[in-house]
């Protein structure tokens, strides 16, 4: 890809995300405002009088952080799922199919469900972070019990670490009571229902110190997408290197978890869509399916609420109906390959 149309794709991606967020807070529910006013608002015409300051409110303290968690959260699970992508060399690799969803969401709702996040709010996404790596790191050793797997033992270890993290979470959700049960279900379907400053303020750490590593450590993406052979020809350590990326993937995907949930196939959906526009470069591809990532999660969170502008829809629906489609259609096509 030339650079020319590098710049020109950048700039359409940030453009989309620029309007899927204003579109995002001018179409925020059914709460009297009209979408001109609320967009008057967030640029700077404040209207006098109590209607003046709820509409204030709504823009500033619901909406607009509403949108930036999920373009937060978009970016994280897409760059998440292109790294794992590429150092497994498995095109179905996805952090909810490695155990970083369920890990991250073991810690998250340990932290929800104890009490930890009212005493202490950044207990979540560090739990959830602490969850996910963890998860990486049993994955890592029970594949390499055997000796040095191959990217689909790693694959399919995953899976089952996922599963048995899946029951773990629900004997929690059965063991607290049924109003902690429903709050917490609500957060597993994946939603930015009712999210503020304070869960953009968690996330935003952990997501950008997660996506930044991966950018600076794209040579060794690159290196270890080659295969197991070629990567050790040219000096690259397998375990080291491996285990570092899918910290480092860790880390973004837990932020994310932890305040939107686990949003399925984020990470499957968005690094595919771009890879055959931008190449495989691990630097160029995340760069870009962050971007795209942060539009997709924004955009699906908007279509949410217009299907219904009563319920309160959870984003995650959306994305696994779409996220279903999609990858029953490229295993179709992976296997005619």
């Amino acid at each position: 890809m030339s650079a020319r149309r590098a710049w020109a794709l950048g700039a359409l991606l940030l453009a989309l995300l620029a309007l899927v967020m204003l579109v995002g807070i001018a179409f925020g529910g059914a709460a009297g405002f009209g979408p001109l006013r609320a967009l008057a608002t967030l640029f700077g015409h404040t209207e006098s009088g109590a209607e003046g300051r709820i509409l204030g409110a709504l823009v500033f303290d619901i909406r607009l952080p509403r949108v930036v968690l999920l373009a937060l959260a978009g970016a994280a699970f897409a760059a998440s799922g292109a790294a794992l992508q590429a150092v497994l060399d498995n095109p179905l690799a996805d952090p909810g199919l490695l155990g970083l969803s369920g890990g991250a969401s073991l810690g998250a709702v340990l932290a929800y469900t104890t009490g930890a996040f009212t005493l202490w709010a950044p207990s979540v996404p560090l739990a959830a972070f602490l969850g996910a790596l963890g998860a990486v790191v049993v994955v890592y050793l029970v594949a390499h019990a055997a000796g040095p797997p191959g990217t689909f033992a790693l694959l399919l270890t995953g899976v089952a670490m996922a599963s048995l993290l899946g029951a773990a979470v629900s004997f929690l959700l059965v063991s607290f009571g049924d109003y902690r049960v429903h709050e917490v279900f609500a957060w597993l379907l994946g939603s930015a229902e009712n999210r503020t400053w304070t869960h953009v303020h968690m996330a935003f750490a952990p997501v950008l110190v997660g996506i930044g590593g991966l950018v600076l450590v794209a040579r060794t993406i690159d290196g270890l997408a080659l295969g197991q052979e070629q990567a050790q020809g040219i000096g690259i350590d397998l375990a080291r290197s491996r285990l570092l990326v899918m910290g480092l993937a860790a880390l973004a995907a837990g932020g994310a978890v932890s305040v939107v949930g686990p949003v399925g196939f984020v990470g499957l959906m968005v690094p595919h869509l771009l890879r055959s526009l931008v190449g495989a470069a691990a630097r160029r591809l995340l760069i870009f399916v962050a971007l795209a990532g942060a539009v997709f999660l924004v955009g699906c969170d908007l279509l949410s609420r217009l299907l219904s502008r009563t319920t309160e829809v959870p984003v995650g629906i959306v994305t696994s109906i779409a996220g279903v489609i999609f990858f029953l259609a490229l295993l179709h096509r992976l296997r005619r390959v």
